[in-house]
């Protein structure tokens, strides 16, 4: 499969990798709206640089598009690869934007292309076990969830980066930071009831807000919290707890899976796999053979939907309800 990559930053040397690693994989085009970082990928993959998006969209050699460009421009990015017929693997968050997502699965279906969101750590093994467990049953019913995610990156953001301006990242911990938790969650738990959202500004030097958390109520009863930052290290964690025991994933950890039941833990290490290099290959079987993709628009669109529940929420500083797809 031939593609093309739209957005050449930190985050698309993960791909890049994945390509490489990938001999049914192949990197033809690409384009970033700095030219010298097209021309250094280019060299180095012997791929065409693009002059614009529009250029590489219309490609008749490129089958698929990986769109790594910042999140702001992804709706626009995607709309320009799928009305010209390309397939479209997109870095997540996908957009924070419940509206965009619902014309981005409108605007795949009519077009009849492949649409994948990169939620990557569904591909990790622990998560996978983790679970496998739940489904078992091993903690008992579930009732509640908790999870940690952050790091200091906002003392280094400089104003040429896009996170470091309001208008562009106004949810930035909840956007960078919780994303792979709220995926997680929605993922193995579905979409909650009401959303109640904090977010606050402390003292890194950029505009947009360093810290803040969520707690989610589902009408059964169950709960869950996720707490982010973009200035502490909180940690890289989720522990699920139930009538039986608890069971917690800790990525710093050696990527271990703890099940905590009765008196006993039982803790397993699983190795890191390239998750990118996972989800291409999933991405260029959905295209080939005409399958769903096991994270897709629909996926998409309840991460969209919490992002705006947890905007309507510090808003209006009370809980919201959260909107399902009409």
């Amino acid at each position: 499969m031939n593609f093309g990559f739209v957005g050449l930053g930190n985050y698309s040397r993960n791909h890049q990798r994945a390509v490489e690693n990938n001999e049914d994989l192949n990197l033809v085009s690409v384009y970033d709206i700095v030219p010298e970082n097209a021309r250094a990928v280019a060299e180095n993959s012997g791929a065409k640089v693009a002059e614009t998006i529009e250029a590489l969209a219309s490609d008749p050699s490129v089958d698929s598009v990986v769109i790594t460009t910042p999140n702001p421009q992804h709706f626009a990015d995607f709309k320009t690869c799928v009305t010209n017929g390309k397939h479209v693997f997109v870095n997540v968050p996908v957009t924070t934007s419940a509206q965009e997502a619902t014309e981005m699965i409108a605007l795949a279906e009519t077009n009849n292309v492949t649409y994948m969101a990169g939620h990557n750590l569904r591909k990790n093994p622990a998560i996978v076990h983790l679970g496998e467990q739940l489904e078992s049953g091993a903690i008992g019913t579930v009732h509640s969830v908790e999870s940690t995610v952050g790091g200091p990156s906002a003392y280094s953001l400089t104003p040429e980066n896009w996170r470091y301006h309001l208008d562009q990242a106004p949810l930035l911990p909840f956007a960078q930071m919780a994303v792979v938790f709220i995926d997680l969650i929605l993922h193995l738990m579905g979409p909650p009831e009401t959303v109640s959202a904090f977010m606050t500004k402390r003292d890194a030097l950029s505009e947009t807000p360093d810290h803040g958390s969520v707690i989610s109520k589902y009408a059964d009863g169950r709960l869950a919290f996720i707490g982010c930052s973009y200035i502490t290290q909180l940690g890289y964690e989720i522990t699920f707890a139930g009538t039986e025991g608890k069971i917690k994933w800790d990525k710093r950890d050696d990527n271990s899976v703890t099940l905590f039941a009765g008196n006993n833990a039982e803790r397993i290490t699983f190795d890191r796999i390239d998750e990118q290099a996972e989800e291409l290959a999933e991405f260029k079987q959905c295209v080939k053979q005409g399958t769903a993709p096991s994270c897709g628009g629909l996926d998409a669109y309840h991460v969209a939907a919490y992002f705006d529940a947890i905007e309507r929420s510090i808003g209006s500083e009370m809980h919201v309800e959260y909107r399902e797809l009409e």
